[in-house]
């Protein structure tokens, strides 16, 4: 009943972004999309207009189904990277043009990153070993040191700088938590784990707030747009983070957190940003050797 349930609504959704992105839905695009019987669309599309009248309405001239002029998002968030996350399945090859939910794809290109592939035996264990909280035998190549040797580490989570994966892991080798890029870690097998009582992972499991404001230098009317850009409310854009990944949404944001200042990150972002808790955030990256 609950899987009937969540196709219903997939459907539901489909109608409501061909409807949004498209303007207009004909019953046998939603047959084809979900290899359901001419009755059973006919039913989706009943369901969806009874509870949503004013965002549907039947255009005999086209045979089709379109946007109503009170058009409202329901059952999607209505946010365009809904329609760009589809276009970025197709770009990575993970699902083909009559898979995703885009009728008239545009023209388009995306930046295809190059990087040493994660190893599919190193990733099954470090899912095994975050599922059955156990302890890998692991090996990390770090571009600053080079290869080093194999030691224990206990993953807990996985996390993304918006280009690369890593696995978030307690080093027992330097007793912290570090995150580790998955392409340079090469794992062959479980081993005991060096003692008992682990220290919390703190940075992982604190929330933060970093807060961004547009460059004051800027010009007015640059420093307005900007700010509406970043959707800031009163001049200042709030962000809720892990601790732990503060220093890759830094440099989502065009900071580098390495350029120091007498000691302190140049509070500098190439998109024409600010750091508006400098002292704050500088805390919470706790400088380390």
């Amino acid at each position: 009943m609950g899987e009937q349930k969540a196709n219903v609504r997939k459907r539901q959704q489909f109608i409501e972004f061909q409807l949004a992105w498209e303007g207009k839905l004909q019953r046998k695009q939603l047959q084809d999309q979900f290899e359901i019987s001419p009755q059973q669309s006919t039913v989706d599309l009943g369901e969806y207009s009874d509870a949503y009248p004013s965002n549907i309405a039947y255009d005999p001239r086209q045979r089709a189904y379109v946007r109503g002029t009170a058009f409202a998002p329901q059952l999607t968030d209505g946010d365009v990277s809904e329609y760009l996350a589809q276009l970025e399945m197709l770009s990575k090859g993970y699902s083909e043009e009559n898979e995703i939910w885009p009728v008239n794809v545009p023209e388009f290109d995306t930046v295809a990153v190059h990087s040493r592939p994660i190893a599919p035996e190193t990733f099954k264990l470090v899912l095994a070993a975050i599922r059955q909280r156990q302890c890998l035998k692991a090996r990390y190549v770090s571009l600053s040191s080079g290869s080093e040797g194999f030691r224990a580490v206990l993953p807990h989570a996985l996390a993304s700088d918006g280009h690369r994966w890593h696995v978030r892991a307690f080093d027992f080798d330097k007793q912290r938590y570090s995150d580790f890029v998955l392409s340079r870690l090469e794992a062959n097998g479980f081993t005991d784990t060096p003692g008992d009582d682990l220290p919390r992972d703190v940075d992982w499991t604190s929330t933060i707030q970093l807060v961004l404001t547009a460059d004051p230098a800027m010009p007015e009317p640059r420093r307005e747009r900007l700010e509406s850009e970043y959707r800031m409310r009163k001049g200042a854009l709030k962000i809720k983070i892990r601790q732990a990944m503060l220093f890759y949404y830094l440099r989502f944001y065009g900071f580098n957190p390495h350029d120091l200042e007498d000691g302190i990150m140049r509070n500098v972002s190439s998109f024409h940003l600010k750091v508006a808790n400098m002292e704050e955030v500088e805390k919470w990256l706790g400088r380390r050797n």
